[in-house]
């Protein structure tokens, strides 16, 4: 098994392998964790400290746990949420292959490196596609594109939210609290 980070608010611990949830979980990605170029994820920052690859990771977790609730392709939407960020270069750097904002040409590399990497049925291609509405005009066309879509926004606000409030000592952080709520009375 691969050893990964626990998703970002889990209790769950990915080591072990025992846990019910992990171990459905890995069965349906562990073939695209072993995807040399999806290891090289981990080599990219995605928001603040968190790597790429630990992004694609919660994004696939949460939706995994979401898909199964409601009953829905929880295969796809969970692979299709794996490969959701699946593009190896720093677009902060200008390096993008394709001119272009960011929020419109990131989901078409990483639909075509997953083409090239496994199979891809038509929910992962709008879980990849469609997963930056409503920064880009296309929206999801399947429920399980929209669980992507919004649990994508979800995972990087926790990834934001969990590095700024790392980088606040306690007592700051207890004294922005504090006048956070008296500021809503």
């Amino acid at each position: 098994m691969i050893s990964l980070e626990k998703p970002i608010g889990s209790r769950l611990n990915f080591t072990d392998s025992e846990e019910t949830l992990v171990s459905e979980f890995m069965e349906l990605v562990q073939d695209i964790l072993h995807i040399d170029d999806v290891q090289e994820l981990r080599d990219y920052v995605q928001h603040c400290k968190t790597t790429r690859l630990q992004h694609c990771v919660n994004v696939a977790y949460y939706t995994f746990l979401i898909s199964r609730r409601l009953n829905l392709n929880v295969r796809s939407a969970t692979r299709g949420a794996l490969l959701h960020d699946f593009y190896l270069y720093d677009w902060k750097n200008n390096e993008q292959p394709i001119e272009g904002r960011h929020s419109v040409v990131h989901p078409q590399v990483a639909l075509a490196m997953a083409r090239q990497s496994t199979a891809v049925d038509p929910i992962m291609e709008d879980c990849i596609l469609n997963h930056m509405w409503p920064m880009s005009r296309q929206r999801p066309q399947t429920k399980e594109g929209w669980v992507v879509q919004g649990v994508d926004k979800l995972c990087a606000a926790m990834e934001m939210g969990t590095q700024s409030a790392r980088r606040l000592s306690p007592v700051k952080l207890k004294a922005l609290m504090v006048s956070a709520i008296a500021a809503r009375y």
